[in-house]
């Protein structure tokens, strides 16, 4: 075979491969770059060629690759050449990524080359941290439901105890008003241990048909005619097919949802809700007019107990990502830079 046609065949093979393959000279430079690499860190073969392999390293990596080579060309000593290490990688954006990487070295004549081979792990690191909140979910739930079960009985006892000692009281005296204080209280409690049982034993869902638009109203229903809520308007557009569901588990989330946005909006406004379909998924969002969640609580919000209310449990959404996910359908939350919250949920169109 000639030369010409061997090094055709050996760039074929190069660009044709799956995984990420960059080849440096030893001062660091970059030599070649194939497809699967430019798909992975965004850049063209033609925009990296010549510069330092180090653009593509986010820090602490970006500093200290330079002072490896210099020392891996100086003593000898390999620290990852020969063998493969998980580290992080830096596309052209700016977004960072986990990959593999394996590199090996080659000679042409008295020049050193150095082979890298890259595989993203992105997809194996996002199973994992699923694997591990179920886990730390399912542990989670477990410890729930055997405090809620063991308070819950307790708590009815008591209740009724205060009742009784109350309803002796003089209607109109400060003890009797105390104990009206105490029994709305434990009913708080005992609220909270009805979130703590949901969120720890959450229904299977009973699926059949269900009419997203009439659910969105009967529930908006609901949050409209509490006093509390007696300034706030919900506006429903668009529609959608029906979905395959279980109406009372949708029913707590968007009770869920409409609600939170009331409170954001200080029970002033309009809560818009449309209704879309798409590629046999069926979108419904809640869009209300608040001032919006901060980036850092964001990344919170679907943490158990975590909340921004005075009084609030912390199990809100959590439950409703629970009970979204066991209709195998999703939920997100966008923040529009002109304000207000976006909630959006997707779920499966009915069969």
């Amino acid at each position: 075979m000639k030369r010409g046609e061997e090094a055709a065949r050996w760039r074929a093979i190069v660009e044709s491969a799956v995984d990420g393959i960059v080849v440096i000279d030893a001062r660091g430079r970059i030599e070649a770059f194939n497809p699967a690499a430019e798909r992975l860190f965004g850049y063209t073969e033609a925009e990296v060629l010549g510069s330092n392999v180090n653009i593509l390293m986010p820090a602490p990596y970006y500093h200290e690759h330079d002072r490896y080579m210099e020392n891996y060309l100086q003593s000898g000593v390999p620290k990852i050449i020969g063998r493969g290490r998980e580290v992080t990688g830096l596309r052209r954006d700016g977004t960072t990524f986990p990959l593999h990487l394996a590199v090996g070295e080659m000679k042409f004549g008295n020049e050193r080359k150095f082979t890298g081979i890259i595989h993203d792990l992105s997809a194996r690191v996002e199973v994992e941290s699923r694997l591990r909140e179920q886990t730390a979910m399912a542990r989670l739930g477990e410890m729930a439901a055997v405090i809620a079960h063991e308070v819950k009985n307790p708590l009815a006892g008591i209740r009724g105890a205060i009742q009784v000692i109350g309803g002796r009281l003089p209607k109109e005296s400060k003890e009797a008003h105390i104990m009206k204080e105490v029994v709305a209280r434990i009913d708080a409690l005992n609220d909270l241990m009805k979130d703590l049982l949901l969120f720890a034993r959450p229904p299977q869902p009973k699926p059949l048909a269900v009419d997203l638009g009439a659910l969105v109203k009967s529930t908006a229903n609901l949050v409209t005619s509490d006093p509390a809520h007696a300034g706030v308007s919900i506006h429903l557009e668009g529609e959608a097919p029906p979905v395959r569901a279980d109406a009372e588990l949708l029913n707590i989330v968007f009770l869920n949802l409409l609600v939170n946005a009331a409170h954001a909006m200080q029970d002033r406004g309009t809560i818009r809700v449309s209704l879309s379909a798409e590629q046999r998924m069926c979108q419904v969002v809640f869009a209300d007019s608040g001032p919006g969640i901060p980036a850092e609580i964001r990344e919170k919000i679907f943490n158990p107990f975590f909340t921004t209310k005075a009084r609030g449990t912390g199990l809100g959404l959590v439950t409703a990502k629970r009970l979204v996910e066991a209709h195998e359908g999703t939920i997100s939350i966008h923040c529009p830079p002109t304000g207000g919250t976006t909630v959006t949920i997707q779920l499966p169109a009915h069969a």
